[in-house]
């Protein structure tokens, strides 16, 4: 099993804390071998710190788990706050928005080999974490649309949609786009279709 923390996860947590880069260690090995299979001394290794330093940050690796998806819930609330802020046309908005929240949990949580065991009852990112975040996540796709059918560009009455309809369907479409999904580039074009199709039904007529 990995021993030391790779490159790349060293220039992404750069000047971080040590509780950080213990996370982001935890994080490679939970997808890398399995929520069970990896061990608190396994992630101590790949952290390069003492066990006994682990202990100090996290009692135990459900107290580590909790803390990492604390961590993934505050990295899409920060991406979807950045699209949202960012002048952007309503298909790219959506788009942007999709990928900040679904195309995130499928670069670290889908496309793993152990994405069921990390989602399953046991070790799940539970309501009251991913919760708000959910939220946060359909309100900004709601919007999106409700500012596409204010500029005139979507016509959501004639397709027969309601404001909560329009972003229900186009939420569940999007979340088909993991389904046989060769690698995160396949699921960024599916996610591009998808949101390109859906659109093309609500857009205003000439």
């Amino acid at each position: 099993m990995a021993a030391r923390v790779n490159e790349e996860t060293a220039i992404r947590t750069g000047g971080a804390d040590k509780r950080a880069l213990i996370i982001d260690a935890a994080l490679n090995l939970f997808r890398h071998y399995g929520y069970r299979r990896t061990s608190m001394e396994d992630v101590a290794g790949a952290a390069n710190v003492a066990k006994g330093t682990l202990y100090i940050y996290f009692k135990s690796k459900d107290e580590l788990f909790e803390a990492l998806a604390r961590q993934l819930a505050e990295r899409v609330e920060a991406d979807l706050k950045s699209v949202a802020e960012r002048g952007l046309g309503t298909e790219a908005k959506i788009l942007a928005l999709l990928d900040a929240k679904l195309g995130f949990m499928y670069r670290w949580i889908l496309s793993s080999p152990h994405a069921a065991e990390l989602l399953d009852s046991k070790v799940e990112l539970s309501e009251d974490i991913f919760g708000p975040v959910d939220k946060s996540f359909r309100a900004s796709i709601a919007k999106a649309l409700k500012d596409g059918v204010r500029s005139g560009e979507l016509d959501l009455k004639s397709a027969g949609l309601s404001l909560e309809g329009a972003t229900d369907t186009l939420i569940a479409a999007a979340h088909g786009a993991e389904n046989g999904a060769r690698d995160e580039a396949d699921f960024r074009d599916r996610l591009a279709r998808i949101v390109r199709l859906s659109l093309r039904g609500l857009r205003k007529s000439a």
